[in-house]
């Protein structure tokens, strides 16, 4: 494995490296042990520490991310801090948040300022988060809709009686 790899503009297939700094680049997988992105995209990042500024990438995991301005469609980590961002799926062991968006937020333990969210399932949570769902409303919303279904199948069978009688 390479010393250190700065890539800037260029496509990559795979950056592996001890550091991986990408600046205006592309790389499909990206496996160090520090990675700094920095408006650039990858397709996979596994790393010990990730920062990313103005970047994008699918599957980020990491011991600890920081990311500022970027998107995520899902990440894993014991530690993450994130700042104007917006992320699908999450989860962390330890998340600090702010002005950010997450689709599906799972933690032990979130710091929050103004984060909007679908889901969230966290052990402990500390500042302002507007969720659509919570734990509670998420139990509510299942035997709601369990409910339904399960009326619109007794209402389907009787009906079925009927014609045969």
């Amino acid at each position: 494995m390479a010393e250190e790899i700065e890539l800037n503009h260029p496509a990559n297939e795979e950056a592996n490296a001890q550091t991986t700094q990408l600046s205006q680049s592309a790389a499909k997988s990206v496996d160090a042990d520090h990675v700094e992105m920095r408006q650039s995209a990858a397709q996979s990042v596994d790393a010990d520490a990730i920062e990313m500024v103005s970047s994008a990438a699918q599957i980020v995991e990491a011991d600890t991310v920081r990311m500022s301005q970027s998107v995520v469609l899902a990440v894993r980590s014991e530690t993450l801090a994130v700042e104007q961002s917006n992320l699908a799926l999450l989860r962390a062991g330890e998340a600090t948040l702010a002005d950010s968006n997450v689709f599906t937020l799972a933690a032990d333990h979130v710091q929050a300022a103004n984060v909007n969210t679908f889901l969230i399932v966290a052990n402990s949570v500390e500042g302002e988060i507007k969720t659509l769902l919570d734990a509670r409303s998420a139990v509510l919303f299942g035997l709601t809709l369990g409910g339904i279904i399960g009326l619109f199948t007794l209402v389907s069978n009787l009906l079925r009686r009927s014609r045969r009688n």
